[in-house]
């Protein structure tokens, strides 16, 4: 193993420089503490989930990072449209509906820039950044998180001592891995699979960087997502069992599906295909917790639903704000157990709960959008809520007892 100035002593230890890692590392890092994040792939890098929501401007604007976003060229996105299996199209879900003034606009982001301006921002905030180091595992003494182990570039092992563990390591989950605390989510299995396409059509004037969701039969969807440089990201989420019936090859079950969905299809037609076919055959997942003493995990390796409300990199940053203020007050307090480090948790999953809830309705065939609202117009606001993530300290039990009227709420998580 090697030793001297590789290793060290922090306050916490980030494993991961993803948007969620670096979140949480720049707030406890302005609050005089002391981070590390340990991120293993070289930036630039790859990732998918490509959709900003409106609610993820208030942590971006604390990051300090609007400026950089308003200097970007990341479309613009003001709505989110949904085409029936039969190309009848709804009337976009303005985002100004429910929020004034430049929040109601948000991005879709290229993600390899938009996580290099993360990871960016929290070195300018004093933050350690280790690249690539990758963390092999989480060490614990007596139960308890005490920091990692970290092979470098060189292949060499060391340690690293922490107070504080952050898993911000996304579907790999370094601590649910290791505690054996993953499972999955009842009533959600999905697979999905995508690609990306240059030339595909857009729509015109404030329409141009709208997410547009395709349904297909049997309540899978394809997602639609204008990015940079004239490229649009384009994925399928639906049953495995039904995507996979014919082959378990992601390419031809893309080709086919994309085929067969009709108002897609039209918008590629003069589109080439621009990068491999990839995907994921079980998309959601939770743990049994997400604390413990020395540690706690947030963004996806917490936890991951469905991308149909575009909500994975909203949950990544609201998760990091609340746990980088959880974490704070342990480390003020020097008290670093599971329950001072997981009070986040609480009205964290309230908020995911509701998500989830609509994740549930938007599966259920018996349920529309368009009907909901016709019954009760009074919730379309807090529809629209859910759609720009405002769902986090807030009361929606009236909206969640109108949908129960529709769809029956989902198994227990």
């Amino acid at each position: 193993m090697k030793s001297g100035s590789s290793n060290g002593s922090y306050d916490v230890a980030v494993i991961g420089g993803g948007p969620a890692g670096t979140t949480l590392a720049t707030f406890v890092q302005r609050a005089g503490f002391r981070c590390v994040a340990l991120e293993g792939a070289g930036f630039p890098r790859y990732h998918i989930g490509e959709s900003l929501i409106p609610h993820t401007f208030g942590p971006l604007e604390r990051l300090g990072l609007i400026p950089k976003l308003r200097g970007s060229h990341f479309p613009k996105k003001y709505s989110v449209r949904f085409v029936s299996a039969t190309g009848e199209e709804s009337t976009p879900f303005y985002f100004s509906e429910t929020i004034t003034a430049d929040r109601a606009q948000t991005w879709q982001v290229e993600r390899s820039e938009f996580d290099q301006l993360c990871l960016d921002n929290a070195r300018k905030n004093g933050v350690e950044v280790r690249q690539p180091a990758r963390v092999e595992a989480v060490r614990f003494s007596a139960g308890r998180a005490v920091g990692v182990r970290v092979r470098d570039e060189m292949g060499e092992t060391y340690d690293l001592d922490a107070r504080v563990t952050v898993d911000a390591s996304g579907r790999v989950g370094m601590i649910g891995s290791q505690l054996g605390l993953r499972v999955p989510v009842n009533g959600l299995d999905k697979a999905s699979i995508w690609s990306y396409y240059r030339g595909g059509k857009r729509l015109e004037g404030i329409d141009a960087g709208e997410t547009t969701v395709f349904m297909i039969p049997r309540r899978g969807w394809f997602w639609y997502i204008p990015l940079p440089d004239d490229v649009v990201s384009v994925g399928i989420v639906a049953d495995p069992d039904y995507l996979f019936a014919e082959t378990p090859e992601f390419e031809p079950v893309f080709l086919r599906e994309v085929e067969r969905c009709a108002p897609l299809a039209a918008r590629l037609s003069r589109a080439s295909r621009a990068a491999p076919v990839r995907g994921i055959r079980r998309l959601a997942y939770r743990h049994k917790q997400v604390a413990g003493d020395g540690w706690v995990m947030i963004g996806d390796a917490g936890a991951f639903l469905d991308p149909i409300y575009s909500s994975g990199l909203f949950l990544a940053l609201a998760s990091a704000e609340l746990a980088a203020a959880c974490v704070t007050e342990a480390l003020r307090a020097g008290d670093c157990s599971a329950p001072r480090l997981g009070a986040f948790a609480e009205p964290l999953m309230r908020g995911v709960e509701v998500v989830r809830r609509l994740i549930h309705a938007f599966y259920d065939e018996r349920f529309s959008f368009r009907q909901f609202v016709e019954r009760y117009p009074e919730q379309k606001p807090a529809l629209i809520d859910c759609l720009v993530g405002d769902v986090v300290g807030k009361d929606m039990g009236p909206f969640l007892r109108a949908l129960e009227t529709m769809t029956p709420p989902p198994p227990l998580m």
